[in-house]
């Protein structure tokens, strides 16, 4: 209990001795790391029996959403309630798993059970504007809107000679946010954010996708 009381005094001492800065104008730099949850829609897969070309859709999509994701970036604050920020945002690793039975009535005599196995990547910087509400003097709200301009790593092992493989594509998406940040020494700030992207087009090998992040980040002020 002494511990969390002296804590809590250096806290409030430090915070009266450097009154917040966040909100002047001027540059500062970002950094976060974060969980990210994709939202793959497949495209299906089209398989031969030699007499024709059977296109089947799975009946399960698993998505596995492990992998950490980061950001770095640079802004300028242009008031008290607008800044513009480039950020370089990697979106961590998906790994995702369709489930197909292809049944009787397609081109196989016997029911037959296929799983594959993919991994998709997103990468790329960011172009956005924040609008932020100054709440107290050490905490504001911010909105963000802007562009994605992403790089997609889709792959498969190759199960299947006509399934496998890997492609890297581009992609340029709106992306929007909302988040909060608490200034807590002169220079120093904390930022939690939720991000939501536009949909990445399907390709001769991955179907659409869309990202969400949960960040939590620190920002420097110059």
């Amino acid at each position: 209990m002494n511990i969390v009381k002296w804590t809590s005094g250096v806290a409030f001492l430090c915070l009266a001795a450097h009154p917040a800065a966040a909100a002047d104008p001027g540059f500062y730099v970002t950094g976060s790391l974060g969980t990210t949850t994709e939202e793959p829609k497949s495209r299906g897969i089209n398989i031969s029996n030699g007499f024709g070309v059977y296109h089947a859709t799975p009946d399960r999509v698993e998505v596995d959403d492990g992998d950490l994701a980061w950001s770095v970036g640079l802004g300028y604050r242009v008031s008290r309630y607008l800044a513009a920020e480039v950020e370089y945002v990697d979106f961590g690793t998906t790994d995702i798993s369709e489930h197909y039975i292809i049944g009787t009535t397609g081109p196989f005599p016997l029911p037959t059970d296929i799983d594959l196995q993919f991994s998709s990547n997103v990468t790329g910087p960011v172009l956005s504007v924040l609008g932020t509400w100054p709440v107290s003097k050490h905490f504001e709200l911010f909105v963000r809107g802007g562009a994605l301009f992403a790089s997609r790593e889709y792959s498969s092992p190759g199960d299947y000679a006509s399934i496998g493989g890997s492609q890297k594509f581009a992609d340029t998406v709106w992306i929007a946010g909302a988040g909060a940040t608490w200034s807590f020494a002169k220079r120093w700030a904390i930022r939690a954010e939720y991000q939501r992207t536009g949909s990445l087009d399907q390709t001769i090998l991955s179907g659409e996708t869309e990202l969400e992040r949960m960040s939590l980040g620190a920002l420097l002020s110059f």
